[in-house]
């Protein structure tokens, strides 16, 4: 298959990727992203692409990447969007709902929950980059252990380990303040 080809044939896997995309993000505007990014990435890099594999896994590999970078993205960069005036935007497109749950009603929850998520984050960043890509995959991308293995090309047991290694560390790192009493 010529390049030509293998790009035409992108195109008509696209929406394929979308669907794949927002089944993970729940997050149409995100999603589309992801698939842009993806796309891009793999007409930029049509020429690596050795056919060991079919067209639609390998774009459904660099997919789930840039599904953990929109995820990484999304908890780093939290943020309210506001009016033209410059005051918290009362526009609710359902993506705060995915974002910050029922909390919504109760201020206190509310504030509980941004210290939490901004506290996990901080241990999420602390962790080696393949261990939180690890823990990132399964805990928040959703994907099972074959596919999670499939992506980083390491075994299960690897894999396992480096996703008990995960929890583990984050668990320290936030049992001193987040414990039930």
């Amino acid at each position: 298959m010529t390049a030509a080809e293998r790009m035409e044939h992108m195109g008509r896997l696209r929406p394929q990727l979308v669907r794949f995309a927002r089944a993970r993000l729940r997050n149409p505007v995100h999603a589309e992203d992801a698939v842009q990014e993806t796309l891009l990435a793999a007409i930029e890099n049509i020429e690596s692409f050795s056919g060991g594999s079919s067209l639609s896994s390998w774009l459904t590999g660099i997919l789930k990447h840039k599904i953990v970078d929109c995820v990484r993205r999304a908890a780093r960069d939290q943020w309210q969007e506001l009016d033209n005036d410059g005051t918290p935007s009362s526009r609710d497109d359902g993506e705060s709902q995915v974002l910050h749950g029922a909390s919504l009603g109760c201020p206190e929850r509310e504030l509980a929950r941004r210290q939490f998520w901004s506290a996990l984050l901080q241990c999420i960043q602390t962790l080696p980059e393949r261990t939180a890509e690890t823990f990132l995959l399964r805990e928040f991308v959703g994907m099972n252990t074959a596919e999670t293995c499939r992506v980083l090309a390491a075994s299960e047991s690897n894999c396992a380990v480096m996703l008990h290694r995960a929890k583990a560390r984050i668990r320290a790192s936030l049992a001193p303040e987040w414990s039930e009493p």
